[in-house]
């Protein structure tokens, strides 16, 4: 009762009207009964709208079906959240992942978690990240290939194919395994990593599937355990003969830090290689936690990428002067030259990182963070009451146009020095913030910026449907309901763009 009194003060339309449903019941009509059909339709939109009611004060309350949500949605209200140290813990829907991938980064809390952010802290400090360039670009060229073929076709739908090219890039990367979805989509790894994503979505968005003891009897509850155990099967072989690589290698040598060991300790890594030292010189991780966290960093590092990176081709797609601009930047870099991107590149690609900083201010991979609070938290005027399920709404945090004007414009010099200045550190959180932001996310850029740019040194790109018409959809990552039509073709190819935008 406490729970419900608290949260019944903070800004909402209260739940009288909207018994026992709760505010699910803004949900279109015509949507509920596709609600039992493909997970994608839930309105987002719906939810998005109601929050807005609310946008005075930055937080409101939601029910559905009887379970109120706190949502957050201004700088100073996230923040509260965020950067709180003891609210660490994520919400109780990522108790669902637990299956796949157990206790880690992602879902552990306290002192595990703390123990976890510790030990793969170093894993991405730039200097070993830089060596995972070759990969960026060998996995970039292949991509840039596949389109080449595409770029006498009417469009392509763009995600799945980037979708790919980022699942090789984190495999490679992470478990030091070719993967080869690009060319040869077969691999059971590969299949069941993009089932077990659907499954988690399918059930975030259908309660009568929340039930715990219940839902390993259904047919979508058998079906995750089912796939999870063979992606468990792939991972854990992985690692045994990872390991007994390892071993062998020590013991052919004399001395373990002798030559071929620090031969070997100077070449290129992966994840799973730096787990396993860990694991083999101090035993401070398990085989069990190396799996999940290399099962983690694969289900989030192939999807928050690979969507970033659409969402970007997307608008640029629509924006030619902004195009134009990328163009220019990539010329000044590269010139005639075909040669890869290295470290320095990147460096020097700004504009084009405040083009992927505004694409993923209009669309985050990750709209929407978890948390279980945990102890009455004070968020400005109002109390979050312990034991809430709270929500920061990151596709509506950037939306609020005293930090963002014009919010829905697509405008990338928002993120030039001059203008980020001053800009409060919470308006903007596509990595999350605080204690628990991404530890992922200078990966994530420079994979990003290598693949993106790779696609534009050779390409031009014309998305065919406006924004108006592309809906969005939230599964946990943020998704167009339909397809993302691009047309690709060749730099000295014209376009004619009057058909989908114009010039401002």
């Amino acid at each position: 009762r406490k729970l419900v009194n608290g949260i019944n003060k903070l800004p909402s339309l209260g739940l009288g009207l909207f018994y026992p449903a709760g505010h699910a019941i803004l949900i279109k009509p015509q949507r509920f009964q596709k609600l039992i059909a493909p997970v994608h339709v839930y309105d987002f939109a719906s939810i998005l709208g109601y929050n807005v009611l609310f946008s005075e004060h930055g937080i409101s309350n939601f029910w559905q079906f009887l379970i109120p949500f706190v949502s957050v949605f201004r700088a100073d209200t996230v923040e509260a959240v965020l950067n709180h140290n003891n609210e660490i813990k994520k919400s109780w829907v990522y108790n669902f992942l637990h299956p796949w991938l157990g206790l880690g980064l992602l879902t552990s809390y306290d002192e595990k978690w703390r123990h976890r952010r510790k030990l793969l802290t170093p894993a991405f400090h730039f200097n070993i990240l830089k060596d995972f360039q070759p990969v960026f670009n060998k996995q970039s060229k292949i991509l840039v290939d596949i389109l080449d073929k595409q770029s006498k076709v009417n469009y392509v739908d763009i995600l799945p194919i980037i979708t790919r090219c980022s699942l090789d890039i984190i495999c490679e990367s992470i478990m030091g395994a070719e993967m080869h979805t690009q060319t040869k989509p077969t691999s059971p790894y590969v299949k069941g990593v993009l089932e077990l994503t659907y499954l988690v979505f399918q059930r975030f968005f259908r309660p009568w599937l929340w039930i715990e003891n219940i839902y390993p009897y259904l047919p979508a509850g058998r079906k995750f355990l089912n796939t999870s155990a063979i992606v468990h099967e792939f991972t854990d072989k992985l690692i045994s003969e990872r390991k007994q690589a390892k071993l062998e290698r020590r013991m052919s040598s004399d001395d373990s830090q002798g030559s071929n060991e620090s031969s070997y300790k100077r070449k290129k890594r992966a994840l799973l290689d730096l787990l396993l030292d860990e694991h083999i010189e101090n035993n401070s991780i398990s085989e069990t936690e190396i799996r999940e966290e290399v099962d983690t960093f694969t289900f989030e590092g192939h999807d928050t990428t690979s969507i970033a990176m659409s969402w970007t081709l997307y608008l640029i797609g629509l924006h030619p002067w902004v195009q134009d601009k990328v163009h220019e930047e990539l010329d000044s870099i590269f010139g005639e030259s075909d040669r890869k991107v290295d470290v320095d590149d990147i460096k020097d690609m700004k504009y084009l990182e405040c083009v992927v900083k505004e694409s993923m201010r209009l669309y985050p991979s990750v709209s929407i963070y978890g948390r279980e609070i945990r102890d009455d938290l004070q968020c400005n005027e109002y109390v979050i009451p312990q034991g809430s399920m709270c929500y920061v709404n990151a596709y509506l945090l950037h939306r609020d146009s005293k930090v963002f004007p014009n919010p829905e414009k697509f405008d990338p010099d928002r993120f030039s020095p001059e203008n980020s200045a001053g800009r409060h550190p919470f308006a903007y959180v596509p990595f999350s913030a605080g204690p628990r932001n991404c530890i992922g996310q200078r990966f994530a850029f420079m994979e990003i910026k290598t693949v993106v740019s790779s696609i534009l040194r050779k390409f031009k790109v014309k998305s065919l449907d406006p924004r108006d018409k592309v809906n969005v959809m939230n599964e946990i990552i943020l998704r167009p309901e339909g397809e993302l039509r691009i047309q690709i073709r060749g730099r000295s190819d014209d376009f004619d763009f009057k058909t989908v935008y114009y010039y401002p």
